[in-house]
């Protein structure tokens, strides 16, 4: 194969491909629009594929849901490139189907990887001691049955668990593990997902910490003959949304209260918390998406611990107890860290989603879901110095959904991206006039 990149949205098939009962049958001169999408929010990669068909294929294949999708397409002459992805398929769904004239119809064949499909059929009921991340590892070899290649990142998760599984899907019970795990920080923020590197059991933490793949630029297109710098040129961009106030109120992120109870030594404890707890152990930038700003009773919002209140069963204290450790030793040492996950985890994942932007870039397999960008941005005013620059923009992004969307004639990639904190510096806001505003 000879492919020089002349255009930034080029790209190479060297497969397409159908695999049904009866043989496989190549669709490259017969798709309208292939998308493939992956996500830190999704067990695992999907996409569709409109076709455009005057040769009958579905009267003669009989599409039922048994078929397969390969994919294999090439953004330079190594095949075996980052700029390449290739990768088999599950289809699972035709919908859509509508007839364009006496002699051709478009349907949409939906995909997802193999293994989605695999753990509807299949459920767990085993109980594990031991660490959740060594549960989530042997759910994935095990049940799943996915070749340790195909497996990318397996984060440690803190602490000793005892955990039933009750007739749960693989995927449902790797859920149900996540959302209970803390890392070493003690933090509460595992995702399971699959992108380019394959499944992923991993910790945000762990994410932040990745080297930036690319700087991404907002400059003009099309003024300078410099491809590199095209190929990193977002093309549109639409902010989601840059903070909300309220919703990381409502979720406690600022602050918080837990209250646990234990009914086997019949304590009772409350713990405050909040960003302080969260903040500063593993971030994407500098600054927290936040306000330094009094309320009416003078205090910040860090201080303020009733925004959001957790009543939960607590088995801390049983670390400590001597008549459980003596008469129950299990019970003093397998616990359920409801103290960490139950105040952290919604908190954590509504602060990272408050700052979110969705940038349009010239087809790249390299970027995927997990992985960090940097974007790099101008300012929009037209009274500012040359060369400034946009910090309420700039900074460390996390890929949170990637959509690949392959034309016959063209590849473009739109990545959902956000951001847990900011590198505008926190400054106070206990000015004279809003003050005056607050009380107004």
């Amino acid at each position: 194969m000879e492919l020089t990149i002349n255009q930034t949205t080029q790209f190479e098939i060297n497969e397409l491909s159908i695999v049904t009962k009866f043989g496989v049958f190549d669709i490259t001169p017969i798709f309208e629009e292939l998308n493939i999408f992956d996500s830190v929010l999704m067990p695992c990669m999907s996409g569709n594929i409109m076709i455009s068909d005057s040769i009958g294929l579905t009267q003669k294949l009989k599409f039922d849901g048994s078929e397969y999708i390969r994919v294999d397409i090439s953004k330079s002459e190594d095949n075996t490139s980052v700029l390449s992805i290739k990768k088999t398929f599950r289809v699972y769904k035709q919908s859509n189907r509508t007839n364009v004239n006496q002699s051709s119809e478009n349907y949409i064949l939906s995909f997802v990887s193999e293994e989605f499909v695999y753990s509807e059929q299949k459920k767990v009921n085993q109980a594990y001691v031991g660490k959740y991340s060594d549960a989530a590892a042997s759910i994935l070899l095990n049940y799943l049955k996915i070749p340790r290649q195909k497996i990318g990142i397996i984060d440690e998760t803190n602490g000793i668990h005892k955990s039933i599984i009750p007739l749960l899907s693989p995927i449902e019970s790797l859920d149900w593990l996540l959302k209970r795990s803390v890392n070493s920080n003690n933090l509460a923020n595992f995702v399971f997902f699959e992108n380019k590197a394959g499944f992923n059991f991993a910790s945000l933490s762990t994410l932040y910490g990745f080297d930036s793949l690319f700087t991404v630029n907002f400059q003009p297109k099309n003024i300078i003959e410099n491809l590199s710098s095209e190929f990193l040129g977002v093309r549109n961009f639409n902010f989601v949304s840059s903070f909300d106030l309220v919703d990381n109120i409502k979720n406690g992120f600022f602050a918080n209260k837990f209250i646990g109870f234990d009914i086997l030594t019949r304590t009772i404890i409350q713990n405050e918390l909040g960003m302080s707890n969260v903040f500063g152990k593993q971030n994407l930038n500098k600054y927290p998406n936040g306000s330094t700003g009094l309320n009416r009773e003078n205090k910040d919002l860090s201080e303020m611990y009733d925004s959001k209140v957790a009543l939960y069963p607590f088995q801390q204290n049983r670390f400590n107890t001597t008549y459980v450790k003596t008469n129950d030793s299990a019970a003093a040492t397998i616990i359920d860290d409801t103290h960490t996950y139950i105040p952290q985890r919604k908190a954590i994942f509504n602060n990272l989603l408050q700052k979110k932007i969705c940038i349009s870039l010239p087809g790249n397999f390299a970027i995927s879901s997990g992985f960090v960008l940097n974007l790099q941005s101008h300012s929009y005013s037209l009274q500012t110095e040359k060369n400034s620059k946009d910090d309420s923009i700039n900074g460390r992004y996390l890929i949170i959904g990637t959509r690949h969307m392959i034309k016959p004639n063209k590849h473009e990639t739109i990545c959902e991206l956000a951001a847990d904190s900011t590198n505008n510096a926190l400054i106070d806001a206990n000015t004279l006039d809003l003050r005056k505003a607050r009380n107004e």
